[in-house]
């Protein structure tokens, strides 16, 4: 593996997922704090929504046979798309953390 190559994949695994997850959160940390508290669990929903989004539509939990029903269920699908998605979150920061020695033993090694 070359440096650039190694660059490339610090750039793409490190700094990405840090900086989106940071701008992430100070976006959406207004909005979950109310009287100087700031609700941690609807923050982590929020936060892992665009990472769990595409993941929603596994699963889809049918019924719903009113319109107030099919509105809550798919307010219900959104709120599990940010839970796998703070997941997914979680683990992408975890790998950007792996990142930092593996590019540093890449750069002194290759």
């Amino acid at each position: 593996m070359t440096r650039g190559d190694a660059l490339k994949d610090f750039c793409i695994k490190s700094i990405l997922p840090v900086t989106v997850a940071m701008l992430l959160f100070y976006i959406f940390k207004s909005a979950c704090t109310k009287d100087g508290i700031t609700d941690y669990v609807w923050l982590w929903i929020l936060c892992g929504l665009p990472f769990g989004l595409h993941r929603m539509c596994l699963w889809i939990i049918p019924g719903g046979r009113s319109f107030g029903g099919s509105i809550a269920l798919f307010v219900f699908n959104f709120i599990i798309g940010g839970v796998i998605g703070g997941f997914v979150l979680a683990w992408q920061l975890i790998v950007a953390v792996w990142y930092v020695p593996l590019t540093a033993y890449r750069m002194i090694i290759g």
